[in-house]
This record gives structure tokens, sequence and C-alpha cells, in this order.
């Protein structure tokens, strides 16, 4: 990120900052602007930008399994038995063309450790063994990503400049981003004394190649929020969610009966779901098989309505009920049930594991 620090108050038009040396203190300090430019830590707009510029875990699932982190290339990998160096996103599609060639129930793919993960915020964890993965996929399975996830339908065209005044060093600071990386991290450096500016005009690109022209934040506000709702609606279709759950195998990620969260009491399962209306559900613990029904139905009122039935199979009974579908990623599905008119809310989350 190039740096740049400006002592020329005059280069942010839109910021008037008069500083008192005298015996400076922060009432010395008067700050003039239109809130609509003015870019503060916490604010909405903020954390729909670090939602939009976050790292997305989902993009190499087929191989950790991780929404939360993904892996940094290249790396070694034994698909079925074959040693594959995985260098760019592009070569995921190696791992596939590999599944599909092999007529297994199970596919296995090992990783060549040590690996380097690499969080949604952008920091990274070396991960010396299978272990240390299993552990970290197991907290990042737990947590409750409803609120904190990326938005993926719509990015931000790099580069473009940013501004913004440090009380503690006095000085103004221009910044050039070329990346999501860039801009996640100077959201987060943001103090909430801080006054931060982005050079408008930038553009941002729609999940369908749209380009639109923000002029200020409460532009950019609208725009990120329309984006995110058209793009939810879309996903909402049996046709989408059927491409999501059908021939894949699949995880519980949460689940969540009320305010307890019972994660714990599926980890163990993997879910198949056939286009005829049948499950199957394997317990790796002890090879068990469960056979069950599910039915997609759409709701009069518009939304998505999933029901599940594993019999009296626990603790798979506890899944048995229709449930709306709050949202389709690519590599997952949300479920919410609420029992008495959204005062008690379950939750349940499945995840593609290939």
């Amino acid at each position: 990120m190039k740096n740049q620090k400006i002592f020329n108050l005059l280069l942010i038009p839109v910021i008037t900052i008069i500083i008192l040396f005298s015996c400076r203190n922060d009432s010395d300090i008067h700050i003039k602007a239109p809130a609509e430019q003015i870019l503060k830590s916490n604010s909405k707009v903020a954390n729909l930008i670090s939602k939009i510029s976050m790292n997305d875990g989902s993009i190499d699932n087929i191989i950790d399994k991780l929404t939360c982190s993904t892996i940094k290339l290249p790396v070694t990998l034994i698909v079925n038995g074959s040693e594959e160096i995985i260098n760019i996103p592009k070569d995921f599609r190696i791992i596939k063309h590999i599944f599909m060639e092999f007529d297994n129930d199970v596919d296995k793919l090992d990783i060549i450790f040590p690996i380097t993960l690499i969080s949604n915020d952008f920091s990274e964890t070396i991960i010396e063994n299978n272990n240390q993965l299993k552990e970290l996929t197991k907290n990042c399975s737990n947590n409750d990503g409803s609120d904190d996830e990326d938005i993926e339908c719509i990015d931000f065209q790099y580069p473009f400049s940013v501004s913004a005044f440090n009380f503690n060093n006095e000085l103004i600071d221009t910044y050039i981003l070329n990346s999501d990386k860039e801009f996640y991290q100077f959201i987060q450096s943001l103090d909430p004394k801080d006054i931060a500016n982005i050079d408008f005009p930038i553009t941002v690109v729609l999940s369908d190649g749209t380009e639109i022209s923000i002029v200020d934040l409460e532009d950019l506000e609208n725009n990120i929020e329309k984006a995110k709702n058209d793009c939810d609606e879309n996903d909402l279709t049996e046709e989408y969610f059927t491409q999501v759950i059908i021939n894949k195998t699949l995880k519980i990620q949460k689940y969540k009966d009320n305010q307890n969260n019972e994660t714990n009491n599926y980890l163990d399962y993997i879910f198949d779901f056939s286009e005829d209306g049948t499950v199957i559900t394997t317990n790796n613990s002890d090879s068990s098989i469960t056979n069950g029904t599910w039915s997609i139905s759409t709701k009069a009122e518009g939304g998505l309505d999933i029901s599940l039935d594993f019999n009296n199979e626990e603790p798979l009974h506890k899944l048995n009920r229709k449930w709306n579908v709050k949202q389709i990623k690519n590599t997952r599905i949300m479920l919410e049930y609420s029992k008495e008119q959204g005062i008690s809310k379950d939750e349940l989350f499945f995840e593609q594991m290939r």
C-alpha cells in the first residue's frame, strides 16, 4: 500500500481543519465536512465495507472445509492417491475432475503440511498437522456467522484513494488502495477519533457485471444494501437450492436450538441429498447410516421452505420440521425455524464438504 503523508491540508477539499499549535488541545480542532463524506470507524457503512472486502473463506472449501479462512497457495495435496500442486484458485478444478473420475463412495484428500491459513481478517496462521486443522475446523463451525459473513454480491473496482486525519500524529495520510485486503485493513485501522474520506467517485461491480458509479458514502451504503437484498432474493429459488445440495456431501456447520448451540452433536454426520427426495446420513464415528427424506417448496408470499424427516433417529430427529430458507450461498444453505412468531428461533446451517 502506498502511504504518502501530506502536510498541505487543502488536499482534502471537503474537510477544513484548523489547528492552533499554541497550547493545542482537542477543543482547538474545528472540523467542518458534509456528514455523507466522513467515514467513521464502526459506522454502518464502514461495517458494510468490511463485509465486502474481507477474505472470502469459502473459495477453497473443497480443500480445507473452512468458511473462516483460505489456504495460502501453493499447496500440495494427495487427491485419491494422486499428488497435485495447487498454485492458483483455478486449479481447484483439478480436484473436482479427479473426484469425478473415481467412482468412490467417499473421495480422499490429504494435505501436505505445514500450510498457512489466511483468516477473514487476512491474518495468517501456520498449521503444522491435521489435528490443528481439525481443531480450527471445529471452532470455525461453531461460529455464529450469520451476522458477520462476507457480502459476495458486490465488489469494489480498484484502485482508488482514501485519506484520513490522524489525531495522534496530526497528519493527513493518503492511501492508494489496490485490493480488498488493503481496503479492509484501512477500515480496521481507523481510530474512533480519526476522520476518513474516500476520494469519490468510485466504482462498484455487481455479481452480474453491472458497474455503478458511487458519488458519496450515503450512495455507497444504499447500493450495498440494495445489492445485498437483491442477491439474497435472487438466490432463493428452488432451482438454485437444488443445485447447491444435490450430489454434494454436506455437513452441519451450525445447529442452534433456540439459545442452545448443539452443533457438537452433529459434527460426525455427513449428508447426501438426492434429487428423488431422499437423503442418506452417515455417522463417521460408527459408520451407521440413516435414511431420511427432504422436499422443497415455494411459499405463496415468496421464499422457500424445506421439510426434513429422519424418523425417530437421535439426534437427527430434532431436525424434523419445515424450515424456512434464510439464505443460500455457493457452498452453504442457512435455515431457520421460528416456534412462536419469532420469539424462539432455531438455526440450521449446512455446508458443502466438497
